[in-house]
């Protein structure tokens, strides 16, 4: 059964599904798009900042590495949630290689669901005795390490419900037209408590996007760090207030797509409500590091430097690269503005 006909078979026996549940039968079902592509690269769906420059994987490295060194130095877990093809844990490993402490006492875990994906990972980090990865499909970890847990471009994966506001809540659901054999969007009036009082803060605006399964994961890794110590440190597009227009989108080769165009072979994501993440945060008595730009984060970690330094010595086309690349990871009109930096700690 393709992804298509799963999705018209579970409407048709509930009449409609919400846009979080569509979503979530797209790309994690058993063939779903996240259970079994490869989604990163040129040659696929969309690229993440680790695929444009090593300079981004090195910067992380870095600030990780200070941050073991001035507040760990002891045995710890490094965490990484979605590692995609595993070029930034790569990055990050060849900084952490300065310091041999680093390494041995480090617990390498990578939290990764699709089989493709592992397997590419595997095929690069787990011939490499030196580092002794773990690979998990869920956080479900097991020790009491102090832990180093970072992410980049995951947390916009989540599936997300959407509402609309006339003179009251709707929610966004999808049907299904056998006759014309199409999907279509219909709203339906919200009752229930819980979802009207997470709606509150958005009062103000004509719509609102929600992902409950985003805010349990955060708060469930959240409490592991409270209770073991340590930092999340997470990337991704976002916002800290409310916007007032949906911010779903989907990717086809590179290209926009509509929602119901290809259903389990394109990428769908939404941008991260980071306001809500900090909030649960708080809740947990977490300490709020950094909220900032991709590019304020990046520059004042020594982007520019490490940018000039490896233009040394090199011919023209290597110089003009790495400059497309700097401006690509900071520019505000490509990934420097709507990307957001957040750390969390525990100590």
């Amino acid at each position: 059964m393709s992804i298509r006909e799963l999705v018209i078979s579970e409407i048709k026996s509930k009449k409609s599904i919400d846009v979080s549940e569509f979503i979530n039968l797209c790309l994690h079902s058993d063939d779903g798009y996240y259970s079994n592509k490869n989604p990163i690269g040129k040659q696929s769906d969309f690229i993440t900042a680790p695929e444009i420059s090593q300079m981004f994987g090195e910067i992380l490295g870095s600030y990780i590495v200070n941050y073991w060194e001035t507040n760990i130095e002891n045995h710890f877990n490094l965490i990484e949630l979605g590692p995609g093809k595993a070029t930034l844990i790569n990055d990050i490993l060849k900084v952490g290689d300065f310091n041999n402490k680093f390494i041995q006492l480090m617990n390498l875990i990578l939290i990764e669901k699709n089989d493709k994906l592992m397997n590419l990972q595997k095929s690069l980090l787990g011939k490499q005795n030196t580092y002794k990865p773990t690979w998990l499909n869920d956080f479900n970890i097991d020790n009491s390490f102090p832990s180093i847990i970072f992410s980049n471009e995951f947390f916009d994966c989540f599936p997300i419900q959407q509402f609309y506001k006339n003179e009251k809540w709707t929610e966004k659901y999808i049907g299904y037209n056998s006759l014309d054999d199409i999907f279509y969007f219909k709203n339906s009036i919200i009752e229930d408590l819980y979802l009207l009082n997470k709606l509150s803060k958005f009062n103000n605006y004509n719509v609102a996007e929600i992902s409950l399964s985003r805010e349990k994961y955060f708060d469930k890794i959240c409490k592991f760090i409270k209770k073991n110590k340590g930092i999340i440190l997470t990337i991704d597009y976002g916002y800290l207030e409310p916007i007032n227009h949906f911010s779903l989108q989907t990717l086809y080769r590179h290209k926009k797509s509509h929602l119901f165009d290809h259903p389990g072979d394109q990428d769908i994501t939404a941008f991260v409500d980071f306001g809500e993440l900090i909030n649960i945060a708080i809740k947990n008595n977490l300490k709020i590091d950094t909220y900032c730009s991709q590019k304020d984060f990046l520059l004042e970690n020594g982007l520019y430097q490490r940018k000039i330094n490896l233009q040394k010595n090199k011919d023209t086309s290597l110089i003009e690269d790495l400059e497309k690349d700097f401006k690509r990871l900071t520019d505000k009109s490509q990934m420097g503005r709507d990307f957001k930096v957040l750390i969390v700690s525990c100590l």
